[in-house]
Protein backbone atom coordinates (compact mmCIF):
# COMPACT_ATOMS: atom_id res chain seq x y z
CA UNK A 1 0.00 0.00 0.00
CA UNK A 2 3.01 2.19 0.62
CA UNK A 3 2.74 5.54 -1.91
CA UNK A 4 -1.03 5.21 -2.82
CA UNK A 5 -1.67 8.40 -1.73
CA UNK A 6 -4.75 10.41 -1.41
CA UNK A 7 -4.99 13.95 -3.29
CA UNK A 8 -7.08 16.78 -2.15
CA UNK A 9 -6.52 20.23 -3.69
CA UNK A 10 -8.72 23.13 -3.62
CA UNK A 11 -8.10 27.01 -4.85
CA UNK A 12 -10.22 29.52 -4.33
CA UNK A 13 -11.84 32.11 -6.88
CA UNK A 14 -13.83 35.49 -7.02
CA UNK A 15 -14.17 35.18 -11.12
CA UNK A 16 -17.10 32.35 -10.57
CA UNK A 17 -16.73 29.29 -13.45
CA UNK A 18 -16.11 30.54 -16.67
CA UNK A 19 -17.78 29.00 -19.78
CA UNK A 20 -14.30 27.83 -21.00
CA UNK A 21 -13.81 25.84 -17.65
CA UNK A 22 -17.53 24.36 -17.81
CA UNK A 23 -16.57 23.08 -20.91
CA UNK A 24 -13.86 21.59 -20.10
CA UNK A 25 -15.28 19.88 -17.03
CA UNK A 26 -18.35 19.05 -18.87
CA UNK A 27 -16.43 18.13 -21.64
CA UNK A 28 -19.21 19.93 -23.88
CA UNK A 29 -16.91 19.61 -26.80
CA UNK A 30 -17.68 19.51 -30.70
CA UNK A 31 -15.59 17.17 -32.96
CA UNK A 32 -13.56 20.34 -33.74
CA UNK A 33 -12.74 20.76 -30.22
CA UNK A 34 -11.48 17.40 -29.39
CA UNK A 35 -9.65 17.55 -32.73
CA UNK A 36 -7.86 20.46 -31.40
CA UNK A 37 -7.33 19.09 -28.01
CA UNK A 38 -5.52 15.51 -29.65
CA UNK A 39 -2.78 18.13 -31.26
CA UNK A 40 -1.80 19.66 -28.41
CA UNK A 41 1.30 18.45 -27.03
CA UNK A 42 0.36 19.46 -23.65
CA UNK A 43 -2.61 17.91 -23.48
CA UNK A 44 -3.39 14.55 -22.75
CA UNK A 45 -7.00 13.74 -23.37
CA UNK A 46 -8.19 10.34 -24.68
CA UNK A 47 -11.67 10.95 -26.64
CA UNK A 48 -12.25 7.30 -27.02
CA UNK A 49 -12.84 6.90 -23.03
CA UNK A 50 -15.01 10.49 -22.69
CA UNK A 51 -18.19 8.01 -22.32
CA UNK A 52 -16.46 6.65 -19.34
CA UNK A 53 -16.77 10.22 -17.59
CA UNK A 54 -19.73 10.71 -15.22
CA UNK A 55 -21.48 13.01 -12.56
CA UNK A 56 -22.87 12.84 -9.27
CA UNK A 57 -25.72 14.57 -8.46
CA UNK A 58 -27.90 15.29 -5.54
CA UNK A 59 -28.60 12.23 -3.75
CA UNK A 60 -25.43 10.47 -4.56
CA UNK A 61 -27.14 10.14 -8.43
CA UNK A 62 -24.65 8.42 -10.70
CA UNK A 63 -25.01 9.59 -14.16
CA UNK A 64 -23.70 10.92 -17.59
CA UNK A 65 -22.65 14.68 -17.74
CA UNK A 66 -25.19 16.88 -18.23
CA UNK A 67 -24.54 19.54 -20.36
CA UNK A 68 -27.24 21.38 -20.87
CA UNK A 69 -26.28 24.05 -18.14
CA UNK A 70 -23.29 25.34 -17.49
CA UNK A 71 -21.79 25.49 -14.09
CA UNK A 72 -22.02 29.15 -14.11
CA UNK A 73 -25.81 29.51 -14.30
CA UNK A 74 -25.78 26.23 -12.31
CA UNK A 75 -24.31 28.39 -9.35
CA UNK A 76 -27.33 31.45 -10.65
CA UNK A 77 -29.93 28.84 -10.52
CA UNK A 78 -28.86 27.59 -6.81
CA UNK A 79 -28.52 31.06 -5.47
CA UNK A 80 -31.84 32.41 -6.80
CA UNK A 81 -33.89 29.58 -5.38
CA UNK A 82 -32.26 29.81 -2.03
CA UNK A 83 -32.34 33.69 -2.09
CA UNK A 84 -28.57 34.14 -2.02
CA UNK A 85 -27.20 37.18 -3.36
CA UNK A 86 -23.57 37.02 -5.65
CA UNK A 87 -21.51 39.36 -3.86
CA UNK A 88 -19.68 39.57 -7.32
CA UNK A 89 -22.72 40.11 -9.64
CA UNK A 90 -22.42 43.77 -9.36
CA UNK A 91 -19.64 44.37 -12.31
CA UNK A 92 -18.51 48.00 -10.60
CA UNK A 93 -17.48 46.44 -7.62
CA UNK A 94 -14.04 47.24 -6.33
CA UNK A 95 -13.11 44.34 -4.46
CA UNK A 96 -14.28 40.84 -5.45
CA UNK A 97 -15.13 38.25 -2.76
CA UNK A 98 -14.07 34.38 -3.22
CA UNK A 99 -17.40 32.89 -3.92
CA UNK A 100 -15.97 29.44 -5.68
CA UNK A 101 -14.10 26.36 -3.91
CA UNK A 102 -12.40 24.27 -6.46
CA UNK A 103 -11.44 20.84 -5.22
CA UNK A 104 -10.20 18.26 -7.39
CA UNK A 105 -10.18 14.72 -5.42
CA UNK A 106 -7.55 11.84 -6.46
CA UNK A 107 -4.80 9.72 -5.61
CA UNK A 108 -1.82 7.48 -6.87
CA UNK A 109 -2.44 6.73 -10.37
CA UNK A 110 -1.84 2.62 -10.04
CA UNK A 111 -4.89 2.49 -7.48
CA UNK A 112 -6.95 5.24 -9.19
CA UNK A 113 -6.55 3.14 -12.58
CA UNK A 114 -7.52 0.02 -10.61
CA UNK A 115 -10.85 1.72 -9.10
CA UNK A 116 -11.20 2.77 -12.83
CA UNK A 117 -11.09 0.09 -14.64
CA UNK A 118 -10.05 -2.86 -12.68
CA UNK A 119 -7.49 -5.47 -14.35
CA UNK A 120 -7.99 -3.67 -17.79
CA UNK A 121 -4.88 -2.20 -19.44
CA UNK A 122 -5.30 0.65 -20.30
CA UNK A 123 -2.87 2.51 -23.48
CA UNK A 124 -1.87 6.01 -22.32
CA UNK A 125 -0.24 6.51 -25.44
CA UNK A 126 -0.68 9.88 -27.54
CA UNK A 127 -4.12 9.20 -29.57
CA UNK A 128 -4.33 5.55 -28.50
CA UNK A 129 -7.58 3.52 -29.21
CA UNK A 130 -9.21 2.91 -25.78
CA UNK A 131 -13.01 2.40 -27.00
CA UNK A 132 -12.45 -1.47 -25.73
CA UNK A 133 -12.03 -0.13 -22.01
CA UNK A 134 -15.08 -0.11 -19.55
CA UNK A 135 -15.81 1.59 -16.34
CA UNK A 136 -15.17 -0.46 -13.18
CA UNK A 137 -18.12 0.10 -10.35
CA UNK A 138 -15.48 0.92 -7.46
CA UNK A 139 -14.49 4.09 -8.93
CA UNK A 140 -18.22 5.06 -8.46
CA UNK A 141 -18.55 4.04 -5.28
CA UNK A 142 -15.35 6.07 -4.58
CA UNK A 143 -17.14 9.14 -6.55
CA UNK A 144 -20.01 8.74 -3.86
CA UNK A 145 -18.34 8.47 -0.95
CA UNK A 146 -16.54 11.52 -1.93
CA UNK A 147 -19.47 13.72 -2.75
CA UNK A 148 -21.17 12.08 0.48
CA UNK A 149 -18.06 13.71 2.42
CA UNK A 150 -18.38 17.03 0.45
CA UNK A 151 -21.91 17.40 1.25
CA UNK A 152 -21.90 16.42 5.00
CA UNK A 153 -18.64 18.98 5.45
CA UNK A 154 -19.88 22.04 3.24
CA UNK A 155 -23.85 21.19 2.66
CA UNK A 156 -25.09 19.13 -0.44
CA UNK A 157 -26.82 22.22 -1.36
CA UNK A 158 -23.90 24.00 -1.90
CA UNK A 159 -22.04 21.14 -4.36
CA UNK A 160 -23.00 23.23 -7.77
CA UNK A 161 -20.90 20.53 -10.42
CA UNK A 162 -18.84 16.80 -9.31
CA UNK A 163 -17.34 15.61 -12.51
CA UNK A 164 -15.86 12.36 -12.69
CA UNK A 165 -12.79 12.43 -15.71
CA UNK A 166 -11.79 8.59 -16.65
CA UNK A 167 -10.40 10.16 -19.97
CA UNK A 168 -7.16 11.59 -18.76
CA UNK A 169 -3.88 9.80 -17.46
CA UNK A 170 -4.79 9.89 -14.14
CA UNK A 171 -8.60 9.22 -12.82
CA UNK A 172 -9.95 12.71 -10.69
CA UNK A 173 -12.90 14.41 -10.05
CA UNK A 174 -13.58 17.81 -9.78
CA UNK A 175 -16.36 19.70 -7.38
CA UNK A 176 -17.29 23.23 -7.02
CA UNK A 177 -18.80 24.53 -3.91
CA UNK A 178 -20.27 27.83 -3.01
CA UNK A 179 -18.94 28.79 0.93
CA UNK A 180 -22.18 29.56 2.29
CA UNK A 181 -22.51 30.32 6.19
CA UNK A 182 -25.46 28.30 6.80
CA UNK A 183 -27.05 30.75 9.73
CA UNK A 184 -26.86 34.09 8.03
CA UNK A 185 -27.72 32.51 4.43
CA UNK A 186 -25.43 34.23 2.43
CA UNK A 187 -21.63 33.63 0.91
CA UNK A 188 -19.14 33.85 3.17
CA UNK A 189 -15.27 32.41 2.47
CA UNK A 190 -14.11 33.18 6.41
CA UNK A 191 -17.13 31.77 7.80
CA UNK A 192 -16.83 28.38 5.89
CA UNK A 193 -13.04 28.16 5.16
CA UNK A 194 -11.30 30.24 8.50
CA UNK A 195 -10.01 33.78 8.40
CA UNK A 196 -6.78 34.41 7.25
CA UNK A 197 -3.77 31.89 5.90
CA UNK A 198 -3.21 30.35 9.25
CA UNK A 199 -7.03 29.39 10.12
CA UNK A 200 -7.06 28.32 6.07
CA UNK A 201 -4.34 25.92 6.27
CA UNK A 202 -5.49 24.57 9.69
CA UNK A 203 -9.11 24.04 8.27
CA UNK A 204 -7.78 21.96 4.95
CA UNK A 205 -4.91 19.84 7.04
CA UNK A 206 -7.97 19.17 9.09
CA UNK A 207 -9.86 18.26 6.27
CA UNK A 208 -7.05 16.23 4.57
CA UNK A 209 -7.05 13.78 7.88
CA UNK A 210 -10.85 13.52 7.95
CA UNK A 211 -10.94 12.46 4.23
CA UNK A 212 -8.70 9.92 4.68
CA UNK A 213 -10.34 8.24 7.68
CA UNK A 214 -13.74 8.89 5.86
CA UNK A 215 -13.02 7.33 2.78
CA UNK A 216 -9.61 7.24 1.38
CA UNK A 217 -8.56 4.12 3.50
CA UNK A 218 -12.11 2.40 2.56
CA UNK A 219 -10.54 2.30 -1.05
CA UNK A 220 -6.69 1.88 -0.43
CA UNK A 221 -5.31 5.55 -0.32
CA UNK A 222 -3.38 6.90 2.82
CA UNK A 223 -2.78 10.30 3.78
CA UNK A 224 -0.02 12.55 2.51
CA UNK A 225 3.23 12.89 4.50
CA UNK A 226 3.13 15.73 7.33
CA UNK A 227 5.09 18.57 7.10
CA UNK A 228 6.49 17.86 10.68
CA UNK A 229 7.71 14.52 9.75
CA UNK A 230 9.78 15.60 6.26
CA UNK A 231 11.06 19.09 7.20
CA UNK A 232 14.33 18.36 5.29
CA UNK A 233 12.18 17.63 2.08
CA UNK A 234 10.01 20.30 2.12
CA UNK A 235 10.85 23.93 0.55
CA UNK A 236 10.62 26.65 2.71
CA UNK A 237 7.57 29.23 2.01
CA UNK A 238 9.94 31.71 0.45
CA UNK A 239 11.86 29.19 -1.77
CA UNK A 240 7.83 28.12 -2.80
CA UNK A 241 6.85 31.62 -3.06
CA UNK A 242 9.55 32.75 -5.68
CA UNK A 243 9.22 29.31 -7.09
CA UNK A 244 5.37 30.55 -8.46
CA UNK A 245 6.49 33.84 -8.89
CA UNK A 246 8.68 32.20 -11.33
CA UNK A 247 6.64 30.02 -12.79
CA UNK A 248 4.10 32.76 -13.83
CA UNK A 249 6.64 34.67 -15.03
CA UNK A 250 7.33 31.43 -17.49
CA UNK A 251 3.69 31.59 -18.14
CA UNK A 252 3.90 35.08 -18.98
CA UNK A 253 6.58 34.54 -21.57
CA UNK A 254 4.92 31.99 -23.26
CA UNK A 255 1.59 34.38 -23.32
CA UNK A 256 3.62 37.19 -25.19
CA UNK A 257 4.98 34.40 -27.57
CA UNK A 258 1.64 33.61 -28.39
CA UNK A 259 0.36 37.28 -28.49
CA UNK A 260 3.44 37.95 -30.47
CA UNK A 261 2.17 35.32 -33.12
CA UNK A 262 -1.16 36.34 -33.29
CA UNK A 263 0.03 39.68 -33.94
CA UNK A 264 2.12 38.51 -36.71
CA UNK A 265 -0.87 36.61 -38.27
CA UNK A 266 -2.83 39.63 -37.62
CA UNK A 267 -0.58 41.66 -39.84
CA UNK A 268 -0.39 38.78 -42.25
CA UNK A 269 -4.38 38.45 -42.51
CA UNK A 270 -4.52 42.65 -43.07
CA UNK A 271 -1.47 42.66 -45.71
CA UNK A 272 -3.40 39.25 -47.70
CA UNK A 273 -6.90 41.00 -47.13
CA UNK A 274 -5.51 44.07 -48.73
CA UNK A 275 -3.72 42.35 -51.62
CA UNK A 276 -7.03 40.25 -52.50
CA UNK A 277 -8.93 43.90 -52.72
CA UNK A 278 -6.52 45.13 -55.34
CA UNK A 279 -6.73 42.10 -57.33
CA UNK A 280 -10.06 42.27 -57.38
CA UNK A 281 -9.66 45.54 -58.72
CA UNK A 282 -7.27 44.34 -61.45
CA UNK A 283 -9.60 41.72 -62.59
CA UNK A 284 -12.46 43.67 -62.61
CA UNK A 285 -10.58 46.14 -64.93
CA UNK A 286 -9.42 43.84 -67.01
CA UNK A 287 -12.68 41.67 -67.42
CA UNK A 288 -14.16 45.47 -68.66
CA UNK A 289 -11.11 45.63 -70.99
CA UNK A 290 -12.35 42.23 -72.49
CA UNK A 291 -15.99 43.37 -72.90
CA UNK A 292 -15.00 46.55 -74.75
CA UNK A 293 -12.84 44.62 -77.32
CA UNK A 294 -15.84 42.54 -77.47
CA UNK A 295 -17.71 45.47 -78.47
CA UNK A 296 -15.32 46.39 -81.35
CA UNK A 297 -14.82 42.81 -82.76
CA UNK A 298 -18.96 43.36 -83.21
CA UNK A 299 -18.61 46.59 -84.85
CA UNK A 300 -16.18 45.46 -87.43
CA UNK A 301 -14.67 49.24 -87.86
CA UNK A 302 -11.60 48.23 -85.96
CA UNK A 303 -8.48 45.90 -86.85
CA UNK A 304 -9.51 43.00 -86.01
CA UNK A 305 -5.67 41.62 -85.62
CA UNK A 306 -4.49 44.14 -82.97
CA UNK A 307 -7.74 43.50 -81.45
CA UNK A 308 -7.21 39.64 -80.79
CA UNK A 309 -3.49 40.86 -79.69
CA UNK A 310 -5.13 42.75 -76.94
CA UNK A 311 -7.37 40.12 -76.20
CA UNK A 312 -4.89 36.91 -75.89
CA UNK A 313 -2.82 39.73 -73.95
CA UNK A 314 -5.49 40.05 -71.69
CA UNK A 315 -7.25 36.62 -70.87
CA UNK A 316 -3.52 36.18 -70.20
CA UNK A 317 -3.46 38.78 -67.51
CA UNK A 318 -6.52 37.14 -66.21
CA UNK A 319 -5.60 33.84 -65.78
CA UNK A 320 -2.67 35.49 -63.75
CA UNK A 321 -4.63 37.22 -61.77
CA UNK A 322 -6.82 34.36 -61.08
CA UNK A 323 -3.92 32.29 -59.74
CA UNK A 324 -2.66 34.95 -57.88
CA UNK A 325 -6.52 35.40 -56.33
CA UNK A 326 -6.09 32.00 -55.70
CA UNK A 327 -2.80 31.92 -53.78
CA UNK A 328 -3.38 34.46 -51.68
CA UNK A 329 -7.21 32.82 -50.37
CA UNK A 330 -5.38 29.67 -49.78
CA UNK A 331 -3.04 31.85 -47.33
CA UNK A 332 -5.53 33.78 -45.97
CA UNK A 333 -7.39 30.63 -45.07
CA UNK A 334 -4.30 29.22 -43.49
CA UNK A 335 -4.01 32.36 -41.99
CA UNK A 336 -6.95 32.41 -40.35
CA UNK A 337 -6.54 28.49 -39.24
CA UNK A 338 -3.44 29.71 -37.22
CA UNK A 339 -4.51 32.97 -35.81
CA UNK A 340 -7.67 30.49 -34.77
CA UNK A 341 -5.18 28.05 -32.81
CA UNK A 342 -3.11 31.22 -31.29
CA UNK A 343 -6.22 32.51 -29.67
CA UNK A 344 -6.81 29.11 -28.54
CA UNK A 345 -4.02 28.28 -27.34
CA UNK A 346 -4.30 31.73 -25.21
CA UNK A 347 -7.63 30.75 -23.80
CA UNK A 348 -6.17 27.83 -22.42
CA UNK A 349 -3.17 29.20 -20.75
CA UNK A 350 -4.68 32.09 -19.28
CA UNK A 351 -6.71 29.36 -17.00
CA UNK A 352 -3.32 28.09 -15.81
CA UNK A 353 -1.67 31.38 -15.24
CA UNK A 354 -4.70 32.55 -12.74
CA UNK A 355 -4.51 29.12 -11.07
CA UNK A 356 -0.99 29.47 -10.24
CA UNK A 357 -1.49 33.29 -9.38
CA UNK A 358 -3.82 32.14 -6.89
CA UNK A 359 -1.60 30.42 -4.77
CA UNK A 360 0.68 33.24 -4.64
CA UNK A 361 -1.67 35.51 -3.12
CA UNK A 362 -1.28 39.23 -2.77
CA UNK A 363 2.74 39.88 -3.05
CA UNK A 364 3.98 43.03 -3.97
CA UNK A 365 6.98 41.40 -5.59
CA UNK A 366 4.65 39.01 -7.44
CA UNK A 367 2.66 42.14 -8.35
CA UNK A 368 5.67 43.76 -9.52
CA UNK A 369 6.88 40.95 -11.57
CA UNK A 370 3.45 41.21 -13.70
CA UNK A 371 3.13 44.57 -14.53
CA UNK A 372 6.77 44.62 -15.83
CA UNK A 373 5.71 41.91 -18.04
CA UNK A 374 2.94 43.37 -19.02
CA UNK A 375 4.53 46.81 -19.64
CA UNK A 376 7.12 44.85 -21.58
CA UNK A 377 4.68 43.15 -23.76
CA UNK A 378 2.74 46.30 -24.32
CA UNK A 379 5.97 48.15 -25.65
CA UNK A 380 6.90 45.30 -27.64
CA UNK A 381 3.53 45.22 -28.94
CA UNK A 382 4.01 49.22 -30.22
CA UNK A 383 7.24 48.71 -31.21
CA UNK A 384 5.89 45.74 -33.77
CA UNK A 385 2.76 47.47 -34.54
CA UNK A 386 4.35 51.06 -35.26
CA UNK A 387 7.38 49.74 -37.71
CA UNK A 388 8.99 46.88 -37.86
CA UNK A 389 6.92 44.63 -40.06
CA UNK A 390 7.10 47.48 -42.72
CA UNK A 391 10.75 48.24 -42.32
CA UNK A 392 11.79 45.81 -45.19
CA UNK A 393 9.48 47.48 -47.49
CA UNK A 394 10.42 51.43 -46.85
CA UNK A 395 12.54 53.54 -49.34
CA UNK A 396 15.65 55.90 -47.96
CA UNK A 397 12.79 58.74 -48.30
CA UNK A 398 10.55 56.83 -45.75
CA UNK A 399 13.55 55.29 -43.08
CA UNK A 400 14.46 58.99 -42.93
CA UNK A 401 11.20 60.14 -41.81
CA UNK A 402 10.68 57.03 -39.47
CA UNK A 403 14.11 58.16 -37.83
CA UNK A 404 13.04 61.85 -37.65
CA UNK A 405 9.73 60.47 -35.54
CA UNK A 406 11.87 59.72 -32.96
CA UNK A 407 11.40 55.85 -33.03
CA UNK A 408 15.36 55.20 -33.06
CA UNK A 409 15.62 57.31 -29.88
CA UNK A 410 12.85 55.11 -28.17
CA UNK A 411 13.89 52.04 -29.07
CA UNK A 412 17.17 52.84 -28.12
CA UNK A 413 15.76 53.61 -24.68
CA UNK A 414 13.62 50.76 -24.30
CA UNK A 415 15.15 49.48 -21.18
CA UNK A 416 14.91 52.85 -19.09
CA UNK A 417 11.29 53.68 -20.53
CA UNK A 418 9.92 50.47 -19.09
CA UNK A 419 11.60 50.92 -15.61
CA UNK A 420 10.35 54.32 -15.70
CA UNK A 421 7.13 53.01 -17.09
CA UNK A 422 7.05 50.11 -14.03
CA UNK A 423 7.45 53.47 -11.45
CA UNK A 424 4.50 55.12 -12.91
CA UNK A 425 2.28 51.86 -13.26
CA UNK A 426 3.04 51.18 -9.32
CA UNK A 427 2.00 54.89 -8.57
CA UNK A 428 5.90 55.73 -7.56
CA UNK A 429 5.27 59.33 -9.24
CA UNK A 430 8.21 60.72 -7.27
CA UNK A 431 10.66 57.98 -7.83
CA UNK A 432 9.73 57.91 -11.28
CA UNK A 433 10.28 61.80 -11.98
CA UNK A 434 13.84 60.97 -10.23
CA UNK A 435 14.32 58.11 -12.53
CA UNK A 436 13.45 60.01 -16.05
CA UNK A 437 15.84 63.12 -14.82
CA UNK A 438 18.55 60.44 -14.19
CA UNK A 439 18.28 58.82 -17.49
CA UNK A 440 18.59 62.62 -19.12
CA UNK A 441 15.19 63.26 -19.19
CA UNK A 442 13.43 66.23 -17.94
CA UNK A 443 10.03 65.54 -17.80
CA UNK A 444 7.70 65.00 -14.89
CA UNK A 445 3.58 63.51 -14.26
CA UNK A 446 0.72 65.00 -12.62
CA UNK A 447 1.18 64.20 -8.75
CA UNK A 448 -2.63 62.88 -9.38
CA UNK A 449 -1.23 60.27 -11.41
CA UNK A 450 -3.13 56.91 -11.38
CA UNK A 451 -5.63 54.07 -13.41
CA UNK A 452 -8.87 55.36 -14.11
CA UNK A 453 -11.56 53.26 -13.13
CA UNK A 454 -12.33 52.67 -17.41
CA UNK A 455 -8.22 51.69 -18.43
CA UNK A 456 -8.32 48.00 -19.40
CA UNK A 457 -4.85 46.65 -19.02
CA UNK A 458 -4.10 47.36 -22.47
CA UNK A 459 -5.02 50.89 -21.95
CA UNK A 460 -3.43 51.35 -18.40
CA UNK A 461 0.02 49.53 -19.81
CA UNK A 462 -0.52 51.82 -22.90
CA UNK A 463 -0.50 55.22 -20.70
CA UNK A 464 2.48 54.63 -18.79
CA UNK A 465 5.06 53.64 -21.47
CA UNK A 466 3.44 56.80 -23.47
CA UNK A 467 4.19 59.20 -20.15
CA UNK A 468 7.36 56.94 -19.62
CA UNK A 469 8.67 58.27 -23.38
CA UNK A 470 7.64 61.89 -22.68
CA UNK A 471 9.78 62.13 -19.45
CA UNK A 472 12.84 60.51 -20.69
CA UNK A 473 13.07 61.83 -24.22
CA UNK A 474 11.81 64.92 -24.17
CA UNK A 475 14.37 67.18 -23.63
CA UNK A 476 16.63 65.74 -26.77
CA UNK A 477 15.99 62.94 -29.60
CA UNK A 478 19.65 61.63 -28.84
CA UNK A 479 19.79 59.50 -25.44
CA UNK A 480 22.15 60.98 -22.47
CA UNK A 481 24.42 59.47 -21.07
CA UNK A 482 23.03 57.68 -17.65
CA UNK A 483 23.95 59.69 -14.26
CA UNK A 484 23.81 57.37 -11.58
CA UNK A 485 21.05 57.94 -9.53
CA UNK A 486 20.72 57.93 -5.89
Amino acid sequence: MAGRKQVMDMHSETNGVSQFESDEQQRNWDDNKWLQKSKDSLANYDKTRSSLNFEVTKGGIIQPIDTSKSIAQKMVDNLTVRGIKDPNANPNIRRRRRTIAKFIFGGNRERMHELAFGNQTVNLSKGADNSNITRNKDIEDWARDVYSFVAKKFGEENIIGFYVHLDEKNPHCHCSVVPVDQEKNRISWKSVFGDGRQAESANMTRLHNELVKEVSEKWGLERGDSKEETKAKHRSTEEYRQSLIHDVCELENTREGLLKQIHRAEIKLKGLTTMIANLQVRKEKVEQEIEQIAIQFEQGNADNAELAKKLQTLRKQLVDIDMKLQERNNMLDETNEVLAKAKGRLYELRKEYNRVQDYIGDDAEREAAKIQKDILSTYNKMVAKSIEPLLPTLSDEQREIIENTGYVNLTENSENIINCALLLALEYIHEATNYAESCGGGGSTSSSWGRDKDDDDERWWMRCITQSVTMICNSSRKPKRKRQYR
